[in-house]
């Protein structure tokens, strides 16, 4: 029974792959952070301030992250890629990419 529970706590807590969670910075100078309950917020920092560019909920259907922004009335799928310490993210409606770095989990 703990046996059971275990696997259905860990399927839980960890319904998307585990390695997309965490803080990621890109060239831009702006930061995604992915939190475990499926939030993320885009940002960057302004003297010391965080300035947010986008937040929502974020989960990964279909090989592809389905993202519903709490920020506007928007959602859309973008294709991913994670590697060991970088995400590389489709832009919304673009045939271009961003290219994240892991900063912090």
């Amino acid at each position: 029974m703990k046996k059971l529970f275990f696997i259905l706590l860990s399927a839980f807590s960890f319904a998307q792959e585990p390695e997309i969670y965490g803080t990621w910075a890109n060239q831009e100078k702006e930061f995604v952070t992915i939190d475990y309950d499926n939030t993320f917020k885009r940002f960057f920092l302004k003297k010391k301030r965080k300035i947010v560019i986008a937040s929502g909920i974020v989960e990964i259907v279909d090989k592809e992250l389905r993202i519903v922004r709490n920020d506007t009335t928007d959602n859309y799928n973008l294709c991913y890629y994670i590697g060991k310490e970088t995400l590389v993210i489709c832009k919304p409606r673009s045939t271009r990419a961003w290219l994240w770095q892991r900063v912090g989990y």
